[in-house]
Parts: C-alpha cells; structure tokens; sequence
C-alpha cells in the first residue's frame, strides 16, 4: 500500500530510516522544509506500508523543479547526491518507481531517481560521476593519520605554519562562508546556491556546522557539514583560488575527519565527483572509496535513458565560460535565481 507521507506518519517514516542499511542522510524529511523554504519547492515523500502492520518498508522522497532554462522534472531527490528509492524488497521498489512515473505522467514532466544502490528491474546506467566515502577504522584517528600519504600531512601542517585558524558555528559563520562560496561557484561557471536555502539546511538539521577557514583576520575558505546518525556528509566545500596555496581545505577536512572519528561515526561522506577530475583525486588523497552512482532517467513520456544526462554538460555546461565572465555581484544576483531550476 502506497500513500503521501502525513505528519502523524513521521514516527513509523523514521524507525524505517533507522533500521534500512540504504537509507541515507538525504532520505530525511526535513529536506522538503528546506526545499520549500529555500526556493518554493513543492515536494513529497512516497511510503509502502505493510497493510497489516501498518509499517513503512520503502520509500522514495521527491520534489517537483520547473524552471526557465531546464524545464519541468519530477528528482528524486535535486541538490543532492542521493535520496532515491530506497528498499530492500524489489517488489517494493518497483511499485514506488511505477507510482513516480505514474506522477510524472500526469504532470507531463520526466523523472529522475537518484539512488545509492541499483534498482531491480532497471539496466545500470553509465554515470561519470561517483559517490566519495571514507569508511572510518576501528583504530581510530591517530592511526588514521600516519596511513595517510606525507604529501597530505604536510598539506595540513602547511596550513597551520600560515596560521590558517579554523573555527566551527552555525548561523554566525553562514555570511563568511556564503561571500568565499560565492566567489568559487561563479568561477567554477556555476550558479550559486540561495543563502536562503542554506539557512535553511541550518534551520532543519541540528547537526549542520559550518567551519570557517581564516588567515591574517580574512575568511579564505569554508566548509558545510552535516552530522547525520553514524555519517558525516560534506555536501559544499569552497576556499578562494589564490589562498590555496595555504592548504585551508586541507586543515577544513582534517578538522571534520578528526570531527567524525570524535564522534564515533562509521564513515565521512564526500559527496560526489567526476572520475579523475580534480575534486576527484582530491577525496582520493584522504582514502576515499569510490562506488557507482545509480541515477535513473525517464522522459516526459514514461521512456527510460540509456545514459545519464548532467546538467554540466547541457545548457548549464554552454554557459559555463560566460559565466565565469559575470561581474561578481551580477552572478550572485541571478545565480540563486536559476539555481532553484538545477536539479544537480
């Protein structure tokens, strides 16, 4: 039996996410607050309920986008890097992915799952982009750094020889942080994310930090965390490109490495990156573990694609030298605009 996520299902919806090995930090219901704060988003989450026990066995989290220049998409889930259907009966699974579709149909837009695991069913799809995770030892921190390779420890003692200071907050660190992130997205061609929807990250997820790199008095760099049961994710990363020099990103993950072992996590999620690009062999350099990302695409009539189709590489990917060309606060002006309409 599927039926919409109510309030008074929230209880049954989260002791599914405690005791599903698939569920992930991007399967919280917070999320659709943040969505809907943050940039008016409509969204929704799909829960299969045993008829008898009234249990939640699977579950699949979306959220309606529409935009000017991409269009109208049923994600599951936009902005992140997960937060798919998650299930451990195939059955399940596939009943929630014909019931988005279903959704997707009468609303004349294409579909988009994004998961952690492959569906049953569905033919894997080639993706450049791949999950980042470092799995924490039993050993703990110290025998975490001396397996790290030199070149990196040095990094971090670099930072600290510039006197890189580091200091974690919350909402008194979200303006320094914003300024340096604007300043990376639109170099790197990108749209910036809305300062509003990264409040609101803060607002819904007790345990989002935001560290602030600075040296001689100046933020150079930042780092957003979010602590989520035994995971430590780090969905943004930003330091400005001629302070890289000072290794401030280095001493920021070290930090929040050292945070996750503290705190008895069992891994520190990196997020996503594209093989052998930079932020790629960056995450290797601490031990991260690749594996695929399972994303799924479906058209506006119900057909599935036979290979992923990023943002980066369509219209998004066209702009991108242009817009690293914009005037700072012009870019920080129309990026949240557009951004809200960018699933990636």
């Amino acid at each position: 039996m599927i039926e919409t996520l109510q309030p008074q299902s929230r209880l049954a919806y989260e002791e599914f996410l405690s005791g599903d090995s698939g569920a992930n930090y991007c399967h919280d219901p917070a999320w659709l607050d943040v969505f809907r704060e943050g940039y008016g988003k409509a969204g929704f989450i799909l829960c299969w309920k045993d008829p008898r026990s009234g249990k939640v066995l699977g579950a699949a989290p979306a959220c309606l986008l529409s935009g000017i220049l991409f269009g109208r998409n049923l994600v599951c889930l936009p902005y992140l890097d997960y937060g798919g259907i998650v299930a451990g009966d195939p059955l399940v699974q596939n009943e929630l992915r014909a019931e988005l579709l279903s959704r997707a149909l009468a609303r004349k837009t294409g579909l988009e799952l994004r998961c952690s695991q492959p569906l049953a069913g569905l033919p894997s799809v080639p993706n450049i982009k791949v999950a980042m995770t470092l799995p924490l030892s039993v050993d703990g921190a110290d025998a975490y750094w001396k397996s790290l390779d030199a070149k990196v420890r040095n990094q971090v003692r670099k930072a600290e020889k510039s006197a890189v200071s580091i200091s974690w907050g919350r909402e008194e660190n979200l303006d320094e942080f914003y300024r340096v992130f604007c300043v990376n997205m639109r170099d790197l061609g990108s749209p910036v994310h809305s300062k509003f929807f990264l409040a609101a990250v803060l607002r819904h997820f007790p345990g989002a930090q935001i560290g602030v790199a600075r040296r001689a008095g100046r933020c150079i760099g930042g780092l957003f965390r979010i602590l989520w049961r035994d995971t430590l994710a780090i969905p943004w990363a930003s330091t400005l490109k001629e302070e890289r020099v000072h290794c401030p990103n280095n001493a920021l993950y070290w930090e929040s490495i050292r945070f996750a072992y503290e705190r008895k996590c069992l891994q520190v999620d990196f997020g996503r990156s594209s093989k052998e690009e930079g932020t790629y062999r960056f995450k290797k350099q601490w031990l991260a573990e690749e594996s695929p990302l399972h994303w799924y695409q479906f058209d506006s009539r119900g057909q599935a694609q036979s290979a992923v189709r990023h943002a980066a590489s369509g219209k998004l990917g066209m702009m991108k030298t242009l817009w690293t060309r914009l005037p700072l606060p012009l870019a920080n002006f129309v990026g949240p605009l557009l951004r809200g309409g960018i699933s990636a």
